[in-house]
């Protein structure tokens, strides 16, 4: 439905809106000299593949590499239907070609009989970098507006056209709550930068951050979303203080 000729919107219609440059199905299309549908199936075929390679650490580099490129192939070629969360796909599969992935839970790892990946701190910098200035902005953008500091947002939020929660929450519709899990939002995303580079912070913001994304999936719907924020801030903030001699010692 999204992708076929027979789809919402024709691809060679959606592909007039691209920027021309970004990779897509009909682009490709053109080098390959094949049938547009073969085309299609073929990559959804290879994607799947790919990530799993990528999961088990098989040919991680080549695997992370071929990810991204389909995962960007397929992303353009559906652009008006993108949101926030392909974005961060993107970005982490892109990490997955420069960061030292496959070094420990990988075959590629037993492959070289437990070699241990050297300090990757200077690695997740960048990583740790980007999340800073995404969840700053993100809570920067809620202070400068009325709706986050009063709870009207987050109560339109859970009352849209897409609604999805497991249990109504308007029995507290006359508390503090809308008021308080707003702010504390704003403060979780502006602070985020402090708390979680702060040794003593660290473990509590962390939670409190895995909880906020919780609370997005259970109550919003956005499962793909919480998902991979939850993800990427497990592998800047948690992972990296993990010792991997102790892992070794283990076996894996």
């Amino acid at each position: 439905m999204l992708y076929s000729f027979k789809g919402y919107i024709y691809p060679d219609i959606m592909d007039t809106a691209t920027d021309h440059f970004s990779p897509t199905l009909i682009s490709l299309q053109h080098y390959v000299g094949i049938r547009y549908e073969t085309l299609l199936w073929i990559c959804r075929i290879a994607y799947p593949l790919a990530l799993v390679s990528l999961i088990l650490g098989f040919c991680t580099r080549v695997s992370a590499v071929l990810s991204l490129f389909l995962q960007l192939l397929l992303l353009k070629s559906i652009h008006l239907y993108e949101y926030g969360v392909d974005g961060y796909t993107t970005f982490a599969l892109f990490y997955c070609c420069i960061f030292p992935v496959g070094y420990i839970y990988s075959v590629d790892n037993r492959l070289r009989k437990f070699i241990i990946a050297p300090a990757h701190d200077h690695w997740l910098i960048l990583l740790k970098a980007h999340l800073c200035i995404a969840y700053f902005f993100s809570g920067f953008d809620k202070v400068i507006g009325v709706t986050w500091r009063n709870g009207e947002a987050l109560w339109k939020t859970l009352h849209s056209h897409n609604y999805y929660s497991l249990f109504s929450l308007d029995f507290l519709v006359n508390t503090p709550f809308f008021l308080i899990a707003g702010w504390g939002t704003i403060i979780l995303e502006m602070a985020y930068c402090i708390g979680m580079n702060v040794r003593v912070t660290r473990m509590w913001w962390l939670g409190a951050i895995v909880c906020l994304h919780l609370f997005i999936a259970l109550f919003m719907g956005l499962f793909f979303f919480s998902a991979m924020m939850i993800l990427l801030n497990l592998c800047a903030y948690y992972t990296p203080y993990i010792d991997p001699e102790r892992v070794r010692k283990r076996g894996f």
